[in-house]
Order: C-alpha cells, then structure tokens, then sequence
C-alpha cells in the first residue's frame, strides 16, 4: 500500500513538471533563423513640392544565412490613442497625407550573414504636393535566396515610419480633450486616499502635420510647496526618451505617474507643454484631494475610546475623594460624639455661694 502511494504522488509529480514545461511559451522564429535589424526605426524627412530627398535606412542581418530582401512602401495613419501606426495595404486607399506613390524603392538584393547596408530611397516630391506632413512605413521583408522559387516560406519582417514635413502653409495645433488625475490603474478620480497619483493627458491634433507636445506637470500643495514634477512625452535632452508625434486629424493619450505615497489635502497639477517650431505653449490645471479618511477614522476611534478611558478615570478617582472625605468626615463625627459622651459622665463640682444678706443698713442720722 506504501509503495503504490509512492509511486501515484511520483507519477502526479512528473505530470506537474510535464504541463509546467508544455505552458512555457516558446520565442517564435522565423524559418532558416531569418532576422533583421533597422536603423532608425523612425525617421523624419524635410521636402519642398517639385523635389527630391533621398531616405536613407541601415538594415543588418542578424541570422546565420544569407537572405534575400525585398522592400515595400505602405502609407500609414493612427490606429488608436497608442500612437500605434494602422499600416494602409490597400494602394487605391489614399489620403491627404499618402507618400507611397511618392517613393522609388530600391531593387532586390542578397543581404549576407551579420551584414549591414545602407539603403537608399528616392522620394519625389510632386510639384502639387500638399504642405504639410505625409507618412508611410518603408519595409523590408528577408528569406534564404535557396527557398525563393520553391513555395511559401516565412520571412524576417521589419519596417521604418518615415514622417515627411513638405513645406508651405503648414498649420501646427492641439488641443486638450482631456487632462485629468486617476488611480494607478489610470481610471478618472479626483479623491484619493493615499497616494501614488497618475494623471492622463488626451491631446488631439487639428493641424495638418505631426506635432510632438512635450514639458512638465508640476504638482503643488495648499500652501503652494512643491510636491513632484514630472516628464510629460519624453525629454529633447534625452536620447534614450525622446518626444512622440501626433500624426495630423489624431488624438494620443499620455500617462504618467507620481510615486509619492504619504501626501494630505488639496494639490494642483499645472501642465506646461510646448510644440511646434515655435515653441507653441500648451497649458491647463487639474486639481485633486488625498485624504486617508481610514487613518483618520482610526485616528477618531482611539481619541474617542481614550475619552471615555479617562472619563471613566476621573470618575472613579472623585468617587474615590467622595468616599474618603466621606469617611474623614464620620470619624471626625464619630471622634466628637465620644468626647461629648465622656463630658457628661465626669461629676461636675459644686460651687459654693454665699447667701446674700437681707438686713439692710440703717442710714446714719444728720449731723447737728
């Protein structure tokens, strides 16, 4: 009976081990190993209507293999408040804002092993382009020049946005749609219990080329002290952070978070942005509340147990002088009544009292 429960909790075992391993998800590969790198994966080009400018992209194969790579132009547009770019495949879709009829891609050609190249495309700018931005996403796709007249194969994928700014009568606005203070989870609130604070800012571009708004929100206290600052899309200052644009007729959604955690009252939340080439400003003001209403009632809760505490205290302690002067008091009584039962008992001497004479003095005859 032992050895057959062994063995079941050993065989339960090696089932967990095998369905843990089964769950793990696996890093998807394309076919051969293909993969891709691309530099930079944004790029922003400056055109002028009856010109040319020339895009220029490093592509590098990562892989083991040689690949052959092939590039394709596809406009794009904002697929939500992400900033996350809707690729248009459809070539009869154009907008406004199109660029891929504007561009030359370059031919086929083999890619080796850890390779890099710098590929050049040629974008023709019409005579009557439309001021204003234009984008699309340049993309290269890569597999093993062996496989390409064989059947379907998987292929390394990978794509640069190109933004192009042709001058001209460019308009450059936002506005705010929202801005406002929430939870952690970035839900719309104005109370807070404790902190930390987020805060959403909605901004909606009604111009005709990408924007990239960027600056600070400053949180201050009731008395006007300071309570955090923070980066609101990026930092020009630094790299490894820098702005996002807003594509024309777009909204997009920023969020940032304050970490303070012990904050008390009311605070104001001034957000000052600017954009454009010149520096357009951006402002507005959110306020909020924290109050930890739970400390506070817990706080109320002790206040009030040790007034009754001490009531009681101080209620016992008269009762207790009551009762003792009460009591010094009966002895004092006590005391009296026993000296006043003594006096009457000790005899009293007499006092004796001469009888008063009733002879009265003759009066002495007159003198002759």
């Amino acid at each position: 009976m032992r050895t057959r429960l062994i063995r079941t909790i050993f065989s339960l075992g090696m089932l967990v081990v095998l369905l843990a391993q089964l769950s793990v998800p696996v890093p998807a590969k394309a076919e051969n190993g293909q993969a891709l790198s691309i530099s930079p994966p944004v790029l922003e080009l400056q055109g002028e209507p009856g010109k040319t400018a020339i895009a220029t992209i490093k592509l590098t194969n990562i892989s083991s293999g040689d690949l052959l790579i092939k590039s394709q132009i596809n406009d794009f547009g904002s697929k939500n408040e992400t900033g996350e770019p809707n690729i248009i495949f459809d070539y009869t879709q154009e907008t406004s804002y199109t660029l891929h009829s504007w561009v030359v891609a370059p031919p086929p050609f083999v890619l080796g092993s850890k390779e890099s190249k710098l590929v050049q495309f040629q974008v023709n700018v019409p005579a009557d382009a439309e001021p204003g931005g234009h984008y699309a996403v340049f993309r290269f796709t890569g597999q093993a020049p062996e496989i390409q007249e064989t059947g379907v194969a998987i292929s390394a994928s990978i794509g640069s946005l190109v933004l192009m700014r042709i001058g001209g009568a460019v308009e450059e606005k936002v506005n705010v749609v929202e801005y406002y203070s929430a939870t952690p989870s970035f839900a719309k609130s104005s109370f807070f219990e404790t902190g930390p604070i987020s805060f959403v800012e909605r901004l909606r571009n009604d111009g005709n080329i990408h924007v990239k708004p960027t600056g600070t929100i400053e949180v201050t206290d009731m008395l006007g002290r300071n309570a955090g600052t923070l980066r609101v899309n990026g930092d020009p200052a630094n790299p490894q952070d820098p702005p996002r644009s807003i594509l024309p007729q777009s909204i997009r959604r920023f969020q940032e978070t304050l970490n303070s955690k012990w904050m008390f009252g009311r605070y104001t939340a001034k957000m000052k942005l600017t954009y454009g080439v010149n520096s357009t400003p951006l402002e507005t003001v959110t306020t909020f509340w924290v109050i930890p209403y739970k400390l506070i009632l817990l706080v109320l809760l002790i206040i009030v147990i040790l007034f009754f505490i001490i009531r009681w205290l101080i209620r016992r302690y008269n009762q207790h002088i009551i009762k003792l002067a009460q009591k010094t008091n009966q002895n004092s009584v006590d005391n009296s009544t026993q000296t006043h039962s003594s006096s009457a008992q000790a005899p009293h001497p007499v006092k004796k009292t001469q009888p008063k004479s009733t002879h009265k003095k003759q009066p002495k005859p007159p003198k002759k």
